[in-house]
């Protein structure tokens, strides 16, 4: 499980792989940084993506560094079906919509971590 009360680069990876599979929109991104501000050990570079409006592969030149979340295939593929579940439809999608639903199904655990990153979300 990511901890969710101090910034790390595993949580950062998390956002971000909801950023690049559109489980979050860059907006909802912005907000999770603004609120992540007051987490223990919060960088300084969030308050630059609180308002990055740029193409989102330009975020690691803020970051300097790019964070990496433990995870497997599956797992990603599961944020491509939150992604779809709020009616998002991904650009590049490896899989089938179908197939990304029944991920996130077998995952249960990604959808709970998205809960907890993105509480202002609704799913």
């Amino acid at each position: 499980m990511l901890d969710f009360e101090r910034y790390n680069d595993e949580l950062m990876g998390f956002v971000l792989a909801c950023l690049f599979c559109e489980a979050i929109s860059k907006a909802e991104f912005q907000i999770w940084c603004a609120q992540s501000t007051t987490l223990e050990n919060a960088p300084y570079f969030l308050y630059d993506l609180m308002e990055f409006d740029g193409e989102i592969f330009k975020i690691y030149q803020i970051i300097g560094s790019v964070p990496y979340w433990e995870h497997s295939d599956d797992e990603e593929y599961a944020l491509y079906g939150i992604a779809v579940r709020r009616g998002m439809k991904p650009y590049d999608m490896p899989l089938s919509v179908d197939e990304t639903l029944e991920k996130l199904d077998a995952a249960p655990t990604v959808e709970q971590e998205f809960r907890q990153a993105f509480g202002f979300i609704e799913l």
